[in-house]
């Protein structure tokens, strides 16, 4: 997972802030054995990659961003157009809880923020499947008291932390991972509501509902009261 987070980086950081063509995907297909093998060898250092796992996973890493950019080639063939901001972006924010003392300060790291035909996309990169489904809530009863909403809350804390940020400028931003192995799938946002009236885009009533939500969680963690136990 680390080497197709790098490499991805890697190749797409020529390109920052400009509209990607498809000259622009191909040269970077060009380059995916050379940077795959150079991120290959800063993780598992000088091992043998001919052989064995280290040479099916070398292969898998490849195979994935070279499936990434098909699809990245395919959205370009149809008039999309995407530019991507930022990537690795480490973002933070503050959020004043009436009943603490002090500030709680979140922050994360984002793989890729991109403007697509006008609106913002944050994108989480997983290399574990993950299916759209599993992004939609239909509010936010229990949000953070259920394990399985955890790839929901980091895309809402996500969003929440870019809601200030200078390159937002009043644009509609959804938030939502690539899964390398539902890559077929593309881009699954969040969505609230249910089936047709499910709301992609997040909007500021949902951060202040979702804040409301982790506001609770936090107050939970700094209770002395409540022992912390692990959640399955």
């Amino acid at each position: 997972g680390t080497i197709i987070h790098n490499a991805l980086e890697e190749l797409y950081t020529p390109y920052l802030n400009q509209y990607l063509a498809l000259h622009h995907i191909e040269a970077m297909e060009a380059k995916i054995d050379e940077v795959i093998l150079k991120h290959f060898k800063e993780i598992y250092k000088e091992g043998e990659i001919t052989k064995g796992k280290n040479l099916l996973a070398f292969e898998v890493a490849k195979r994935n961003v070279y499936n990434f950019l098909q699809i990245e080639k395919k959205d370009i063939e149809e008039g999309q157009a995407i530019k991507v901001l930022l990537l690795e972006a480490s973002l933070s924010c503050e959020i004043e809880v009436k009943s603490l003392p002090f500030p709680i300060k979140i922050a994360g790291k984002v793989d890729r923020i991109e403007e697509r035909d006008e609106t913002i996309r944050i994108i989480d990169y997983k290399t574990g499947k993950v299916l759209g489904n599993s992004l939609k809530i239909n509010d936010f009863t229990d949000l953070t008291s259920d394990i399985k909403n955890e790839k929901i809350i980091q895309l809402l804390c996500y969003a929440l932390m870019f809601e200030n940020h200078e390159l937002k400028q009043n644009r509609e931003v959804s938030a939502g991972i690539i899964s390398f192995k539902n890559m077929k799938s593309g881009f699954l946002p969040f969505g609230l509501g249910k089936g047709k009236d499910t709301e992609l885009a997040i909007s500021t009533e949902i951060l202040e509902d979702f804040k409301a939500e982790l506001e609770m969680l936090i107050v939970e963690i700094f209770n002395p009261e409540m022992p912390f136990k692990e959640k399955v």
